[in-house]
């Protein structure tokens, strides 16, 4: 029994600091910036032509009150939601030089709006919404066979539309300053067009010919990474 007792105090000792750091980036912070990895999969009429997505995304949030639960986050995010690739000739009568096609899907959202913490300590939900816009694009892009950079590039296809978010997570403190971020956000894309894989048609003459879609364009993102405290 006496072990038992001396490793749980033990345990204690060690907890506690962190404890204290954790609650340090509640107290000193004046605002956090986040980055992270997103998955993204689209609901609605949107999941009708897509599947899934993936990205990148970047957040800042600046607190209001000394315990750090209101703020206000402004936050963009880049998502593939489509790609396709095949080899061509720069002039058909060289056959001897040869660069690959590109073709992206994606959408950049931003949006700003205000978060709320729910609580203190090494463990903080928080959730937040946010207004603003969505950028759908469709590029293509030239790049040497053998992986070389890009040396032409072309928007084939764009278009804007008004995005709300609401969405929650976890903030998970490992020192004093930095903490894990886990957190979904659902997105409402209004009626907006766009290409996906596929809706991009060669013609023999060296035209092409789009098909592009109408629709709402919501989706989930699932993301994780990590947050500063400033």
């Amino acid at each position: 029994m006496g072990h038992k007792r001396c490793w749980a105090l033990a345990a204690l000792i060690l907890v506690l600091p962190l404890a204290a750091d954790a609650q340090n980036l509640v107290r000193h912070s004046k605002g956090i910036f986040g980055f992270n990895g997103s998955v993204a999969r689209p609901t609605g009429e949107f999941l009708d032509y897509v599947e899934w997505g993936g990205g990148l995304g970047i957040y800042g949030v600046v607190n209001f009150d000394r315990r750090n639960k209101i703020g206000l986050r402004m936050g963009t995010t880049f998502v593939i939601y489509g790609h396709e690739s095949y080899p061509a000739q720069i002039i058909p009568s060289i056959g001897r030089v040869w660069v690959d096609v590109n073709t992206d899907n994606f959408i950049v959202d931003f949006g700003i709006g205000p978060q709320i913490t729910l609580v203190r300590g090494p463990v903080r939900p928080y959730k937040f919404g946010t207004a603003g816009i969505s950028y759908f694009a469709t590029v293509s892009t030239l790049d040497g066979v053998d992986g070389g950079p890009d040396f032409a590039q072309t928007t084939n296809f764009d278009d804007v539309t008004y995005a709300l978010t609401g969405g929650g997570g976890l903030l998970l403190n490992v020192s004093r300053r930095v903490a894990f971020d886990i957190s979904a956000q659902w997105t409402f894309n209004d009626d907006v067009e766009y290409l996906t894989r596929g809706d991009i048609e060669d013609n023999w003459d060296g035209s092409i010919t789009m098909y592009p879609i109408r629709s709402e364009a919501n989706l989930m993102t699932f993301r994780f990474g990590l947050a500063i405290g400033l």
